[in-house]
C-alpha cells in the first residue's frame, strides 16, 4: 500500500506554509530521488495566460532551493499545447513562465519549438527530453476537467509529458487537416513536412492522411492557424490515453509528486479566464506513486468533482493507471 503524506492548509501552525513545504518534502523522502550533481527536472504547469489559479511560483522557488542544498540541478520543463494559445510555440511559453514569475531556474520546453520533438516509448509520442532524463519532480495542480474530470499527477504526466502528436493522438481519432477557409496558400507548411505528408493541389496544399504520421508540427508553424483535428476523443478514450502516456512517460525514471489542492478550480489551467472555486484550499499531497496521490485528492473533493461532471467517471484514469503498472489506488496518508 503505497504511502501519501498531507500538509494540511487548514490547521493552525506556528510554521509559515513554506517552512511546512519543506518538512513535507524532507518527511516524504522527495529528495532521496535525486543523484549529485545531477539534472534535475520539474514538471508543473506555468498556467495559460488570463488564467491565475496556477501552483503559487513561491513553492516551485523553494523546491528548486532545496532541490540545489541537496546537490542537484533543477530546471523547470513543460511541454507545448495542441491548442492555439501563448503556450503553443517553445518560446512564446517560456515568455509566459516569466510573466507568471517562474524566473528562477532555467526553463527548458521539452518537446521543442514546435512541440514535434519526441520519442517513442511503447507506441506513445513522449517529449524528447522527459524521455532522456531520469529524474523528475511531478508539480501538479490538482483541478477540476472538463472531459477527465479532474487533472492531477497522470494528466501532468500523460498530457504534460507528450508531444503535440501524442495529445493529438489522445484528443482526436483523426489526424489534422487544413480548413480552407482560413488558408492563405503559403508554402510554411509545404515546406516545414519532412514526411511528405503535405501536398500542393489546385487550391493550395492539403494533407495527406496515410503519409501523415500525427506530429502535429504543422500546426505549430501555420502562421494563420489553418491546420485544425476534431476534438471528438470520448471521455473514457481520454483517460484511458493520458494513463498509457503516463505509464511510457515515468518508464524507469525516478519521479517525486507534489499535488497541490489549493484553488481548486472547476477547468484545467489551459483555460485564459478564471471560474469560482469548487472547494476551498486543503493543502498539499505528497508520494511517490502518482495513482495514490490522484485518488487521496479525489477523495478528498469527490463531492464537488462529481457533481462537476455527473456524466463523467474519472476513476477511470485511477483504474486504468493502475492496471498499466503506473501505480496503486490503495493508500495511507501520513500528516506532517
Amino acid at each position: 500500500m503505497a504511502r501519501v503524506y498531507f500538509m494540511d492548509m487548514r490547521e493552525e501552525s506556528n510554521m509559515n506554509m513554506l517552512t511546512l513545504f519543506d518538512r513535507l518534502v524532507d518527511v516524504a523522502g522527495g529528495l532521496g530521488i535525486l543523484r549529485r550533481r545531477s539534472p534535475a527536472a520539474i514538471k508543473l504547469h506555468v498556467g495559460e495566460a488570463g488564467n491565475t489559479n496556477y501552483v503559487n511560483p513561491n513553492y516551485v522557488r523553494r523546491l528548486v532551493e532545496l532541490i540545489g542544498k541537496a546537490g542537484g540541478q533543477a530546471f523547470l520543463t513543460d511541454t507545448t499545447t495542441l491548442y492555439a494559445g501563448r503556450r503553443y510555440r517553445a518560446d512564446l511559453h517560456i515568455e509566459i513562465a516569466r510573466e507568471h514569475g517562474f524566473d528562477f531556474a532555467p526553463m527548458i520546453i521539452a518537446d521543442g519549438l514546435y512541440g514535434d520533438d519526441y520519442v517513442e516509448i511503447d507506441n506513445a509520442k513522449i517529449a524528447s527530453l522527459i524521455a532522456r532524463i531520469d529524474t523528475m519532480f511531478c508539480v501538479s495542480h490538482f483541478k477540476g476537467h472538463l472531459n477527465c474530470g479532474f487533472g492531477g499527477a497522470l494528466k501532468n504526466l500523460g498530457m504534460g509529458c507528450s508531444s503535440k502528436g501524442g495529445k493529438l493522438e489522445m484528443h482526436s481519432t483523426s489526424k489534422p487537416f487544413i480548413d480552407e477557409s482560413r488558408c492563405k496558400q503559403c508554402p510554411t507548411c509545404l515546406e516545414y513536412c519532412i514526411h511528405g505528408a503535405i501536398k500542393e493541389n489546385e487550391n493550395g496544399v492539403e494533407i495527406d492522411q496515410d503519409a501523415c504520421t500525427g506530429c502535429a508540427g504543422c500546426m505549430a508553424v501555420c502562421p494563420e492557424h489553418a491546420i485544425r483535428f476534431a476534438w471528438d476523443a470520448a471521455s473514457s478514450d481520454l483517460q484511458k490515453g493520458v494513463a498509457r502516456q503516463a505509464a511510457s512517460a515515468v518508464k524507469d525514471k525516478r519521479v517525486f509528486y507534489l499535488n497541490f489542492l489549493v484553488n481548486i478550480a472547476p477547468n484545467c489551467d489551459c483555460f485564459h479566464t478564471n471560474a469560482p472555486m469548487i472547494a476551498p484550499d486543503i493543502g498539499i499531497l505528497a508520494s511517490s506513486d502518482p495513482v495514490s496521490v490522484d485518488q487521496a485528492c479525489y477523495d478528498m473533493v469527490k463531492e464537488p468533482i462529481d457533481r462537476l461532471h455527473p456524466d463523467v467517471d474519472p476513476s477511470e484514469q485511477l483504474a486504468y493507471a493502475e492496471r498499466c503498472g503506473v501505480g496503486e489506488r490503495k493508500y495511507e496518508i501520513t500528516g506532517i
